[in-house]
């Protein structure tokens, strides 16, 4: 939540044109939907496009920090990634493109879905796509905020049919890397039932959980501190992949729900990381003919080396 104070200067303008002025690299559409929907209110009230501003009056705006920085035109904070401002800018270079389907490499801190906050999200910069009817394009699966890699957007009711139907009947093949706390000299498979607190956004592991999960892991690469694993994900549970790494004594680093606090501080200190080094690879549906690579972010790259662990080539 970040407050404004009108001032002289401020003063006696007219609403819309005020925020398009003052957030330059948010769309006026965009504006007037957080108006809509009271992510940006005048004294605590919802307001209106057309009211005038006037001196002492308080605008409120409930984006995070960095989203406000970043409709600023700032500098994101030390440690923080800057996020797209369009499905464009997602694209460079493009992960893959036909038709009927766009892949994109969604960067940690953007949401995939909204959530209360009013956030832009992944699913905003696709309904962005020329569509018709009553068809909006939108993520057909969903990874956690600060989860890198693929995310698949079809363009077409048939083709979201098709890969929806096609996550329903397990008919995909999910990869993930991700860099780990500890030394990793063999794979396995890890099984487990998981229940989430929604209130906390918390997931724990239970022999009496409410949802099925189980993956399986093999090193990639291995240090002393660190390894570099590989994780085929056979269900897709919330925090899944997190949870059950944690609960085999190999966080993922920099995860702050599920790491180790001490570590992350460590990390923090010497990498400015501020969030788990998890990105989904590769994202397979032989069925659709769909298989997309994804290399991941710098931040991830530069952990592995300066951990000596090499990323295999893609």
């Amino acid at each position: 939540m970040i407050q404004l104070t009108i001032s002289d200067n401020a003063a006696e303008q007219r609403m819309d044109r005020f925020l398009i002025k003052w957030l330059p690299q948010a769309s006026k559409g965009f504006l007037m939907k957080m108006l809509r929907k009271k992510r940006i209110k005048l004294d605590g009230h919802r307001a209106s496009p057309r009211d005038y501003l006037q001196k002492g009056q308080v605008l409120t705006f409930y984006f995070s920090e960095e989203t406000y920085r970043q409709f600023r035109g700032q500098p994101a904070a030390p440690g923080e990634p800057s996020l797209p401002d369009s499905l464009k800018a997602l694209m460079q270079p493009p992960l893959y493109e036909d038709d009927h389907l766009i892949a994109v490499n969604k960067p940690v801190g953007l949401l995939t879905q909204p959530d209360h906050t009013g956030t832009p999200s992944l699913a905003d910069l696709a309904g962005t796509l020329p569509h018709s009817g009553t068809f909006h394009p939108a993520p057909a699966n969903r990874l956690d905020r600060n989860t890198s890699g693929i995310v698949l957007i079809p363009k077409d009711y048939p083709t979201q049919k098709q890969i929806a139907a096609a996550i329903r009947s397990h008919l995909i093949r999910k990869s993930y890397w991700a860099i780990v706390a500890g030394k990793i000299t063999r794979g396995a498979k890890l099984h487990s039932r998981l229940t989430k607190n929604p209130r906390a956004n918390i997931v724990q592991e239970e022999t009496d959980g409410q949802r099925e999960a189980w993956l399986r892991y093999q090193p990639l690469c291995s240090g002393d501190a660190a390894s570099l694993i590989a994780i085929e994900l056979g269900s897709g549970r919330s925090h899944q992949i997190r949870v059950q790494l944690a609960g085999i004594g190999h966080p993922i680093i920099g995860d702050p729900k599920y790491g180790s606090r001490s570590h992350n501080r460590e990390w923090a200190a010497l990498y400015g990381l501020h969030h788990q080094l998890l990105h989904a690879h590769r994202y397979t549906i032989p069925e659709l003919n769909i298989d997309v690579v994804a290399p991941p972010p710098e931040r991830f790259c530069a952990v592995a080396k300066h951990l000596r662990l090499a990323l295999p080539r893609i």
